[in-house]
């Protein structure tokens, strides 16, 4: 200790100064181990969340639920999703509808299949509620979709961006009258007539079904009668 106190001593101004900067790098490093440990043992494992799926508490379930999803713990997505078809609690599959689309978005598509009624509109729900932007993957697959799936997208899809899409639907003459007349009345608010007159007039002279064809010419002049304002 005597040699330590000497060897300072003989330290000029600008050494000393090197001396205990040297000495403060040094306390720092040795705290900041345990300091780092302190962290980790506050931060709540992936293990007790996903063991906290099972509790009878609805609140915490939810909880726990929602962290998984907000940390996107993968491991747990097969429990999540067990509990998306099996609970019969409807904001319960809410939250694991979300949280599955958190984890892995892909595999919430899949979902939009499901043979069970209220995982289907559930799993739509969610992606809308995910992103608006989320209704062009349910465009993709109108055609295949019931008829009362097919309202709800056409309900999305009320603004210009999806004129070509309405005017597609519209032409399927497969589709039921009552879907093409919807995509109809919303190409009628959204729509730019010197950009589909063309083509609703080629619509109008090869439909086939009075009804639709009448609703078509109504369109027309209702586009004729704005076009002149």
């Amino acid at each position: 200790m005597r040699k330590l106190v000497e060897f300072y001593k003989n330290l000029n101004k600008q050494k000393k100064i090197i001396f205990w900067v040297c000495i403060g790098i040094i306390f720092l490093s040795t705290l900041r181990i345990p300091v780092s440990r302190i962290k980790q043992r506050n931060i709540p494992s992936a293990r007790r969340f996903i063991k906290q799926l099972k509790s009878p508490n609805k609140n915490e379930k939810i909880d726990a639920i929602f962290t998984i999803g907000k940390l996107k713990i993968k491991s747990a997505l097969p429990e999540i999703e067990d509990i998306f078809q099996k609970d019969p609690d409807i904001k319960v599959k809410r939250y694991c509808a979300w949280s599955i689309g958190q984890i892995d978005f892909a595999k919430l598509l899949t979902y939009l299949d499901s043979p069970d009624k209220t995982i289907k509109e559930i799993t739509f729900e969610t992606l809308i509620a995910i992103d608006k932007k989320n209704i062009d993957y349910l465009i993709d697959r109108f055609e295949k979709e019931d008829e009362e799936t097919k309202f709800k997208i056409l309900s999305f899809m009320n603004s210009y961006e999806y004129q070509d899409n309405l005017i597609k639907i519209i032409e399927n003459k497969n589709e039921e009258v009552s879907i093409r007349k919807k995509a109809l009345e919303i190409l009628k608010d959204v729509g730019k007539w010197e950009e589909i007159e063309v083509s609703l007039w080629a619509l109008y002279y090869n439909e086939e079904d009075m009804e639709m064809k009448n609703f078509i010419y109504e369109i027309i002049k209702e586009f004729q009668k704005r076009s002149k304002k």
